[in-house]
């Protein structure tokens, strides 16, 4: 599916803008790709629902009305998905105001094709810094609204939490993918 092979190339594009430091605590970045693939076992049309089977878990899932084309989903149809998700933390520029800023992409099947769907996100803004705490390995956080959020902390942004004092603006930028695609059975 064109939308798959158009997602994969964006998910290493954004992966190749991030650069990882180990131990560094003036930026950190994680990053995670999830793919999972099962054979549609049963398909509910009244409801928009279809279980997809990978050896002995199985998973109902629900289109919902974005959900292009789910007439042509058949059972034996394969169905994969794939998933990328990259955080990265690092100082503020002291004039950077904080502005929330993101974009998306997004690519569904043609008409007629089986079900299928990509979609690319980036997004950036500024937070405060409250706290640390190592037991939990969550921190405390402001946002620009002045909402407060405790989040937790992957082991590849601890150093960088851990160096932080109260009142620290962190730019934070997070960048996802998803793709999903439907394969005829044979």
């Amino acid at each position: 599916m064109n939308l798959k092979v158009g997602l994969v190339a964006c998910s290493l594009l954004l992966a190749a803008g991030c650069d990882t430091f180990t131990g560094n605590t003036n930026f950190a970045e994680r990053s995670e790709t999830v793919s999972l693939t099962g054979t549609v076992e049963a398909i509910f049309p009244e409801d928009r629902l279809f279980k997809v089977r990978n050896g002995g878990t199985a998973v109902v899932f629900r289109a919902g009305p974005q959900v292009k084309n789910f007439a042509e989903l058949e059972v034996g149809d394969t169905v994969t998905m794939d998933y990328y998700e990259s955080v990265a933390v690092g100082m503020a520029d002291p004039a950077d105001p904080g502005t929330a800023i993101g974009e998306v992409l997004v690519g569904t099947a043609a008409e007629g094709d089986k079900p299928g769907a990509a979609m690319v996100g980036s997004g950036s803004t500024v937070v405060e810094f409250l706290s640390y705490d190592e037991l939990t390995q969550t921190a405390e956080i402001k946002l620009a609204d002045g909402t407060v959020e405790r989040v937790g902390v992957a082991p590849e942004m601890r150093a960088f939490a851990a160096a932080r004092t109260a009142g620290d603006r962190i730019a934070v930028a997070v960048d996802r993918a998803l793709a999903v695609a439907v394969v005829p059975s044979e």
